[in-house]
């Protein structure tokens, strides 16, 4: 049976053990479907003694904790990490220092894109894991013994894999290329955390004339910064295709607004006149250069060779062609070259001596 600490106490004194280890495994389960930010459901923690279940429900003082993962002397082992640094940020003040990322690794190592915890155990160390409780309800108290033993393999392999990924990493000397790749996305996610980000993930916003593009920003900020004061999801609020629908609207009467299909009309009354006002100012502001995106149709002939000079090189350094540039990376090169602005800072770091010259020759 896996260490399960339900108490500051406990978590203090595993803290005091797990602060003379250099590195550590961690994961975490959470729930979010009725909230915009995930409820933190479960901890897992692994050093070479073995696994223990921090409880968050039962837990007030992550203290110890925090400082823990802010020791640059320790390594913290995660797999697709994304979603789990969002459960931190809700319970410790101090992002974790050094993260190994082992999706990352991987896909720098010939192992594939994105691939899940499971099919990376099974491709390094050759163990099957059980996937029983993917879909468990982890708020649910007590845990079961089957959830518990699922949670601990979460984190029970991070440690062998990190082994073999990091010697791969150093035969290939790309050990440098995933730090940089690490801090490259950390950075990124702060900047797409801004609610003014948030019109970038809108699907339906290409067909957008620049004004329109104007209010699309400007109801989106409101809807981010909205659905986190509520902590409900962003869906419930408004959805996408509402937005869309509202960014195209010139005159936001009572009638205007009534007469978009899928507004629901509860929303509609409480937030109507916030609504209105933010279409009125973005519409009297204008668009500015981000909303006025550089037409590529022109330019296909030169994103197809593109991305064919990112397949070749994929192929000889064996790995993914999504890690060294995707098709939006490619478009946003293009965008710079007929711009005559800066190289997108994707190209730069270990892309600017591994793919980079490669396709600014293309251009």
């Amino acid at each position: 049976m896996n260490a399960l600490i339900a108490s500051d106490a406990g978590l203090t004194s595993a803290c005091t053990q797990w602060s003379t280890k250099t590195v550590l495994g961690l994961d975490t389960e959470f729930f979010r479907e009725r909230t915009y930010y995930p409820r933190p459901a479960l901890i897992q923690v692994a050093d070479d003694e073995g696994v223990a279940l921090v409880d968050p429900l039962a837990v007030s003082d992550f203290a110890p904790l925090d400082r823990l993962l802010a020791d640059p002397t320790v390594v913290i082992l995660m797999h697709s990490c994304g979603e789990d640094l969002e459960v931190f940020e809700r319970l410790f003040p101090s992002p974790p220092t050094r993260i190994f990322d082992t999706q990352l690794a991987a896909a720098f190592t010939g192992y594939g894109f994105s691939l899940g915890y499971s099919a990376l155990v099974a491709a390094l160390l050759g163990v099957e894991l059980d996937k029983g409780e993917t879909r468990s309800d982890w708020l649910r108290r007590p845990l079961s013994e089957s959830q518990q033993r699922y949670a601990a393999l979460d984190v029970m392999y991070l440690a062998p894999m990190h082994d073999q990924l990091s010697k791969a990493l150093v035969r290939l000397g790309r050990a440098d290329w995933v730090e940089q790749e690490f801090e490259f996305r950390r950075r990124c996610r702060e900047v797409e955390r801004q609610p003014e980000a948030a019109y970038l993930k809108v699907s339906g916003r290409g067909a957008l004339a620049p004004p329109d593009h104007a209010v699309l920003r400007a109801l989106t900020a409101w809807r981010e910064t909205e659905a986190r004061t509520r902590d409900m999801p962003r869906r419930h609020l408004l959805g996408d295709d509402v937005l869309v629908k509202l960014a195209r609207v010139r005159a936001p009467s009572t009638d205007a607004l009534r007469s978009i299909a899928s507004f629901s009309p509860r929303v509609r009354t409480r937030y109507g006149d916030v609504i209105a006002a933010s279409i009125d100012s973005a519409r009297t502001a204008g668009p500015t250069a981000l909303d006025t995106p550089t037409n590529l149709r022109p330019h296909a002939a030169t994103l197809k060779r593109l991305k064919a000079a990112v397949l070749v090189e994929a192929e000889t350094l064996m790995v993914p062609p999504g890690l060294l540039a995707n098709r939006r990376a490619l478009e946003s090169l293009v965008v710079s070259a007929v711009t005559e602005s800066a190289v997108p800072a994707e190209f730069l770091g270990w892309r600017s001596a591994v793919i980079t010259p490669v396709l600014l020759a293309c251009l």
